[in-house]
């Protein structure tokens, strides 16, 4: 019943254009009570959250899966792989997740129908950052490494609107932008030009005169 509800949602507001009147409406239009409804989701909102998280899940297993190629990858190459999965995985519904979009009240970083998708990227991101940082393609800074996760999840979140405002044939300009975000993130947390300047910094520091 969970997934009726999630596949009767999408279907509306995609041959309409705008969320049920109501909860009640909806129900009856699918042939339950409104009662049934509230045993899986407490608004159309929650409906939302859950598709995103739902499609999060179901890559990263797909991936997971794959043991003989996504086994073998660090940091950086698992995390492109999310996004290039992301994408791809998303087409079909592409016009769904555009209303969704659409229907925000106003411009956010964090769509909010990435609100329960946030916790579970998070757990996802420190489990291959800690995998980084053993294998010394991520290096622990101070103060610093935490913010890891929120970084990923906002460039994670930056591809995925790039994605639909992108009218390039095959979305070739989302692969690329993924590419070289993802180039330009691990080059930022890993060993860097930026631990250069610390390293001199404190160098000078402790030898000033």
């Amino acid at each position: 019943m969970e997934n009726k509800i999630i596949d009767a949602y999408m279907n509306y507001v995609l041959e309409n254009g705008e969320q049920p009147a109501s909860v009640y409406a909806f129900a009856k239009k699918l042939k339950i009570k409104e009662g049934e409804f509230y045993q899986y989701f407490s608004s159309f909102e929650a409906i939302e959250n859950d598709f995103a998280v739902k499609k999060f899940h179901s890559i990263i297993e797909t991936l997971h899966a794959d043991t003989e190629i996504y086994g073998k990858y660090g940091a950086k190459e698992k995390f492109s792989a999310l996004l290039y999965s992301w994408t791809q995985t998303l087409r079909d519904n592409r016009s769904f997740v555009q209303f969704l979009e659409k229907k925000e009240h106003k411009a956010k970083p964090i769509p909010g129908y990435f609100k329960s998708l946030k916790e579970d990227f998070h757990k996802w991101a420190d489990s291959i950052l800690a995998e980084g940082i053993e294998n010394n393609e991520v290096v622990s800074r101070q103060f610093i490494s935490d913010r890891y996760a929120d970084a990923l999840f906002l460039q994670f979140t930056f591809i995925h609107k790039f994605w639909l405002k992108d009218n390039s044939k095959d979305f070739e300009k989302t692969d690329a932008a993924i590419e070289k975000s993802v180039r330009l993130a691990f080059d930022l947390i890993g060993q860097s030009a930026f631990d250069s300047a610390l390293d001199f910094g404190k160098f000078i520091f402790s030898n000033r005169s």
